[in-house]
């Protein structure tokens, strides 16, 4: 069995290249929420140096909340900001020899992409417009997947090690204290779950299908090396191989 670990690097944090030798993945933040040319440039020659496929992490241009906060914007000024962040990401990776590969939208921008259809449409064309054969990353059977798949582009679908869902496939909020998985063995049996038996078990206690491309770990989480040291021993010993997606 193979599966792709994707996390969130290049936001400031202080253990990038930690989680970079476990992981298949990267989504390199590009200037929304957080991000220089500076951190992008040093996290790709990261993810050059270990062989992990890049993705570009766009958000809200927001900041002061981490791109956590939905920002009332109009619709050409957001497609024109992502779309900077994106090409800036692109331009650097050249620079150094490597490719984006893949986009996936941060924070506030993720979860309103996954259910809003016009947020939705709006990162779709902006990859249309961009490049048609870089893959969109996004929520499992969310909205974002459905537009993505009538836009032609390649999806992958995404699940999260490290957060709660609800019976309808949504995270659970950061705010709820039960959104985010802190514990290690917590963490190893969504994963399993989510590998082995393609569903997850939602916070009210229901069964979730989920058929997976890539699972996140989420790179400013405190304990992000430890839960992930302590999946990948897990995935060593029942022979799941860490492998890119695309």
């Amino acid at each position: 069995m193979k599966i792709d670990i994707n996390a969130d690097l290049g936001e400031g944090f202080l253990f990038d290249e930690e989680l970079m030798e476990m992981i298949s993945s990267c989504n390199i933040a590009c200037g929304g929420h957080t991000g220089t040319d500076t951190s992008m440039r040093a996290t790709i020659r990261l993810a050059v140096k270990h062989g992990v496929t890049i993705g570009a992490h766009p958000s809200y241009p927001n900041p002061e909340v981490f791109g956590r906060e939905v920002m009332n914007i109009s619709d050409e000024m957001l497609k024109k900001v992502i779309r900077d962040q994106i090409l800036t990401l692109i331009r650097i990776a050249r620079e150094e020899g490597a490719y984006v590969r893949y986009v996936k939208p941060h924070g506030a921008l993720y979860n309103k992409a996954s259910v809003d259809k016009e947020m939705a449409l709006l990162l779709v064309n902006i990859i249309q417009q961009i490049e048609p054969s870089v893959a969109l990353m996004g929520l499992a059977g969310s909205v974002l997947e459905e537009e993505a798949k009538k836009g032609n582009l390649i999806f992958l679908r995404e699940g999260f090690a490290d957060r709660a869902y609800h019976n309808d496939g949504t995270l659970v909020s950061r705010k709820n204290p039960l959104g985010v998985i802190h514990s290690k063995e917590q963490v190893w049996e969504q994963v399993q779950s989510m590998i082995v038996e393609q569903k997850v078990i939602s916070l009210e206690e229901n069964e979730v299908p989920l058929n997976l491309h890539s699972i996140c770990f989420h790179g400013d989480t405190p304990e992000a090396v430890q839960l992930l040291s302590y999946v990948k021993q897990q995935l060593v010993k029942h022979k799941i191989e860490v492998k890119n997606v695309i």
